[in-house]
């Protein structure tokens, strides 16, 4: 029973220390969240000055999984818009020579110029590679050449180099272009529509199998089989980077999936190496042949590793490390290549005429009864001699490069770009491989115009088109540059060449059906490796 007056409001609890405790990291982690959220969204504070896309807009373009040129469209714009906002460029006929980009969390300094691109390219002491661990990825390419820090490339590259640094057979893409040829007859018969970029990554497959094993895994006329379908699949998901965005994508299905394939990939690969070990065991055994007494042009590329690996600590992972990454990158980059040859040869006439009358000046016409397995491929000197060929070429790599970013770098020591910026160390870097080619302050007013004539200046006495980034000051760079080049470049042209100086002797093409191609602006994979997608070709046969 209550007392009347007394005070019956009740009492405030006094918080226990345990609750004080509670509270107060609650606030620690609410602040570090906080900061940790502004360090991720907002660039740091002596790289503001630089514009950007907006973070959240990079997010939607991959979520909507867009193909990497209309995702560059979009990107390149909003940051476009940003420079423009803050007075940096003055019109959108200009291209900022440095821009920022976001990536998981991190700001990466993007150059778009040829002084810094050439900075970054050649002081790879400075702008060191940046390991790239996700999904998958690193199981899959391993640890090989192309993709390991300084100090680990030197140890490679004195196997790996004399490998790659040697001429190549003609024959090694005559041959596969043959079957290539004799299934586009067909098509051409037919009167039906292709897509070349099936057909040239089909018949890349088959000329890298056996440049890189000495073994053709056929897949123009086997495409179903075991092997092939394996690679291409396995290809597929390594390459879709919105899936890899998934921080649980290891231990999904799709994951679960892509370790299943890298194992029986391996399986392939690990055999390849055990059987030309043993091969070249056994002959030194017979003296069957004595060493270097074969022709370096003949011989595979896994068989010189091999052998160059001997006496040293090189193991059988960094052969199929340093075998992987060449079937990979010389066969995706160059199907790439000849799918935006065939597509601005068949958008350009005239030049396709141009270029068919060198090939054919140099090599002699056909005749047209040539069945395809008699089809003539240009000899080692004939391919050098197409001057014309390798400026639609060079042209190609221009306007549709097919890697569009330099592999991702981190400075080691601070270092200052061409503008006067100092980057502290430990920066996120790359190059904009694509807009730099475009760029009207590099290329002038036509940069978006296919026009091989442009490289016709600079042939040199040996006829030939210079194909190393200095002879564009560092404005053209397909294959990268500085000690650290991309190692298959000169098999990448001298396909091209081949396989190109074939199809111009045989058929002539237009390009057909899809409405943005013909506008210049066809469609293309996700991806910062180039894939064409949904061009329409129309063959005839000459």
């Amino acid at each position: 029973m209550n007392t009347l007056g007394s005070d019956t409001t009740a009492q405030p609890r006094t918080s226990t220390p345990l609750g004080r405790i509670a509270a107060a990291l609650a606030v620690i982690f609410a602040t570090w969240a906080a900061i940790k959220l502004y360090k991720i969204l907002v660039p740091p504070r002596n790289l503001r000055k630089y514009p950007k896309a907006g973070t959240w807009t990079l997010i939607r373009t991959l979520a909507k999984r867009m193909g990497y040129l209309e995702q560059h469209e979009v990107l390149f714009e909003a940051m476009r818009d940003n420079a423009l906002e803050r007075g940096i460029i003055k019109s959108r006929d200009e291209t900022p020579p440095v821009y920022l980009t976001w990536f998981f969390g991190r700001w990466l300094v993007v150059v778009v110029n040829p002084d810094d691109m050439k900075l970054v390219l050649t002081k790879h002491d400075v702008f060191e590679k940046l390991p790239f661990d996700v999904g998958h990825t690193t199981k899959f390419i391993g640890q090989n050449v192309a993709v390991v820090q300084t100090p680990e490339w030197k140890r490679q590259r004195k196997v790996v180099n004399p490998a790659f640094r040697r001429g190549w057979a003609t024959s090694l893409f005559g041959l596969p272009a043959r079957q290539l040829i004799k299934h586009l007859d067909v098509v051409a018969t037919q009167g039906a529509i292709m897509d070349p970029a099936g057909w040239m990554q089909r018949m890349t497959l088959d000329a890298l199998s056996l440049a890189a094993f000495g073994t053709n895994v056929d897949s123009l006329n086997h495409p179903d089989a075991p092997i092939v379908e394996t690679y291409n699949t396995l290809m597929v998901e390594i390459l879709d980077i919105s899936k890899l965005m998934n921080p649980f994508y290891k231990w999904s299905k799709d994951g679960r999936r892509a370790l299943a394939l890298i194992e029986a990939f391996d399986q392939f690969i690990f055999g390849l190496i055990d059987a030309k070990t043993a091969n070249i065991a056994a002959r030194k055994v017979e003296a069957q042949v004595a060493d270097g007494g074969e022709d370096d042009e003949a011989r595979d590329l896994l068989e010189m590793m091999v052998e160059a690996a001997e006496g040293t600590d090189f193991s059988r992972e960094e052969l199929r490390a340093n075998t992987i990454v060449f079937f990979v990158a010389g066969h995706d980059t160059t199907a790439n290549a000849l799918t935006f040859a065939i597509y601005l040869l068949g958008m350009h006439q005239a030049v396709q005429d141009r270029a068919r009358q060198e090939v054919i000046d140099v090599m002699g016409d056909m005749d047209r009864g040539t069945p395809a397995d008699a089809m003539p491929f240009p000899t080692a000197d004939q391919e050098r001699r197409m001057t014309y060929l390798s400026c639609c070429i060079k042209e190609v790599m221009r306007l549709f490069p097919s890697l569009t970013i330099v592999p991702q770098r981190f400075t080691t020591t601070a270092v200052t770009l061409d503008d006067g910026t100092t980057l502290p160390r430990d920066t996120l870097v790359t190059g904009d491989i694509y807009s730099l080619h475009r760029a009207r302050e590099v290329w002038g007013p036509d940069a978006d115009v296919f026009k091989p004539d442009r490289f016709l200046d600079s042939v040199g006495h040996d006829g030939q088109i210079p194909m190393h980034p200095a002879a564009a000051n560092f404005g053209w760079t397909p294959f990268g540059g500085g000690q650290r080049i991309c190692l298959g470049q000169q098999f990448s042209l001298v396909e091209q060449r081949v396989v190109l100086a074939m199809l111009l002797l045989r058929y002539t093409w237009t390009v057909v059906g899809d409405e943005n191609a013909l506008k210049g602006k066809p469609a293309s994979m996700p991806g910062n490796l180039l894939h064409a997608k949904g061009i329409q070709v129309r063959l005839e046969r000459r």
